[in-house]
C-alpha cells in the first residue's frame, strides 16, 4: 500500500468521524486510529470500530434511513460557532423537511468573527438537524442528515 492511499484513508476517517479503521489486503493488515475531542457522530454511537472494505470506503459518508432512502451527512468545514439563521429572531435557513440544492445555504459558522455561509453541496431533503443553535462545532462534525433525491 502506498503512502498516498494511507493518507487518503486517514482523511476519510476525519471527514466521516471514524475513530478507528482496520483494512486487510492479502497477507498484511493496516490498523489506523485517532483520538478526537470532537463529539461522536450520532450515527455511530453503538459501533466504536467499523470495518470498511475498499469498495465501501468511498461510500462511508452515506447511510440508509428508516424508509430505505440513502442519507448523506453535511459536515462542518471548519471550527466555529453554528447558527441556524442569518441573525437572532429570523427563521432558520432550513428545517426538517426542507428541500436543499447544491447552492442552498443551510447554516452559518462564525470563525474569528467572520460569518461563513455553509451550503448543502448536495440535493435532497433535510431529515435531521444534529447541532443546536449557538453550539461550538469542530471540523468534520456532522451538522445535518439529508435524504438524497433520486
Amino acid at each position: 500500500m502506498k503512502f498516498e492511499e494511507i493518507e487518503r484513508l486517514a482523511k476519510m476517517m476525519c471527514r466521516c468521524g471514524i475513530e478507528s479503521l482496520e483494512l486487510e489486503r492479502g497477507e498484511w493488515r493496516l490498523r489506523l486510529g485517532r483520538n478526537s475531542a470532537a463529539p461522536k457522530d450520532p450515527c455511530n454511537q453503538e459501533e466504536p470500530l467499523r470495518r470498511i472494505s475498499e469498495e465501501s470506503a468511498a461510500d462511508a459518508d452515506v447511510e440508509v434511513v428508516a424508509n430505505d432512502q440513502p442519507c448523506q451527512v453535511i459536515r462542518s468545514p471548519m471550527i466555529g460557532s453554528f447558527y441556524r439563521s442569518p441573525s437572532p429572531g429570523q427563521p432558520a435557513f432550513v428545517e426538517v423537511g426542507s428541500s436543499v440544492t447544491v447552492d442552498s445555504v443551510v447554516c452559518i459558522i462564525e470563525a474569528m468573527k467572520v460569518l461563513n455561509e455553509i451550503t448543502a453541496d448536495l440535493v435532497g431533503t433535510v431529515v435531521e438537524v444534529l447541532v443546536q443553535d449557538g453550539q461550538a462545532v469542530e471540523f468534520g462534525q456532522p451538522l445535518f442528515k439529508v435524504a438524497a433525491k433520486n
